[in-house]
């Protein structure tokens, strides 16, 4: 039987790139290679495609420029990629496993790329992951389903720009101090800070429009713990357990996720080096309550693949409130599946099952219509004005 031919594209132009890294080389450490021929795609932080079998040893990337010198740029052709050059080559893939994070990757950009040129891939479609990178649609959307949401304001780069100390008198109007200001559309802990008073939530949004056009600056929960749950699936969706992330500090930061642990290969690396308690140590009540909501999001987002939604946890109240989605969890939350019954190989496995699944029943819409209006058009001489 031949091989799968699978595109694994990484990297990108986002402040999330070296995480994407990581978590791309994962994946290909734990697919079944007797199954899958792995095409490296890396999106280099300029935007440009680059193929290269070396891209899948963490060692070349000591030195990125001297690797990308020694690789070969390509571009979408229907159905795959075509290599740029005097001796094009085409590359046909049979599905994408996308292992971007943050901006032109999990936001819906290359999703319709891939959607354009009929290219199946793993994970949330277009729309899915433009509201699950956009921090304040996806609230928009929690609170639209009913779902316990914490009181947040989104403020606008052009509007703080304009008049920083009328945004300053509203959000404090309609917020109480502590704050958390982050970047409505990255992820990763990227940017985040807590504010105190006004002076510090100043600073807060001056980082955060940095990164962003937009903020979302939240009223801070005291005293409350990170719960974490994952689901995986299609048009059968199961949650995973749940965890509970240990932060080094009042919130967990870009070090707390990717730079803790670091033992040999990839289980050493990536949001698998957090420190974390797993099963979290939660009701079996309160545990199924976020199994189902994770769930319940999923399939309202027409979820494909695998996700993490993030919860703040009140233990004592057997309270929670949605915080967050990640379309797609940095080491793809192996570590939660891992712990349910479902090793890693096995994950990648269904993640491709599923965008295979997907772009069939896609097949069965029809995209274009014959309505005759452009023959009609021309025989009557054309558009008058």
């Amino acid at each position: 039987m031949a091989k799968l031919k699978i595109g694994l594209f990484f990297g990108g132009r986002s402040t999330e790139h070296e995480v994407s890294v990581l978590t791309a080389l994962q994946a290909y450490e734990n697919l079944d290679l007797s199954k899958y021929e792995v095409v490296p795609v890396y999106v280099s932080k300029a935007g440009d495609f680059y193929t290269n079998p070396k891209f899948l040893d963490l060692k070349n990337f000591k030195d990125v420029n001297s690797l990308l010198l020694s690789s070969t740029k390509v571009t979408f052709i229907k159905g795959g990629l075509k290599t740029l050059g005097l001796f094009s080559q085409t590359i046909l893939i049979d599905v994408v496993l996308l292992a971007f994070h943050g901006s032109f990757g999990e936001d819906g950009a290359i999703q319709g790329i891939f959607e354009s040129f009929q290219i199946p891939y793993t994970g949330f479609n277009v729309t899915g992951s433009a509201v699950g990178m956009d921090k304040g649609a996806s609230k928009a959307l929690f609170s639209q389903l009913g779902l316990p949401v914490g009181k947040y304001i989104e403020a606008k780069r052009a509007d703080f720009l304009k008049d920083s100390k009328k945004v300053l008198k509203q959000l404090q109007e309609k917020l109480s101090f502590p704050m958390f200001v982050k970047p409505a559309t990255i992820g990763s802990s990227i940017g985040v800070n807590k504010a105190k008073d006004e002076d510090s939530l100043s600073f807060a949004l001056e980082v955060a429009f940095t990164y962003s056009e937009k903020a979302l600056v939240e009223e801070a929960f005291v005293g409350l713990v990170e719960v974490n749950c994952s689901a995986l699936g299609y048009e059968d969706v199961k949650a995973s357990v749940c965890e509970m992330p240990v932060a080094s500090s009042e919130t967990l930061t870009f070090a707390d996720k990717y730079q803790k642990g670091g033992g040999k290969g990839s289980k050493g690396t990536g949001m698998a080096s957090l420190t974390r308690v797993i099963p979290a140590p939660i009701s079996e009540k309160l545990t199924k309550q976020i199994q189902d909501t994770t769930i319940k999001v999923f399939k309202a987002m027409d979820g494909c693949g695998v996700a993490r939604v993030d919860y703040f946890v009140d233990k004592e109240k057997g309270k929670f409130w949605i915080n967050e989605i990640n379309t797609i969890p940095g080491s793809f939350s192996y570590y939660l599946w891992e712990k349910s019954g479902v090793k890693f190989t096995e994950l990648l496995d269904k993640l491709i099952e599923y965008a295979l699944k997907r772009a069939e029943n896609q097949k069965k819409t029809q995209y274009t219509f014959e309505s005759g209006l452009l023959s009609s058009m021309a025989q009557k001489g054309g558009i008058k004005s």
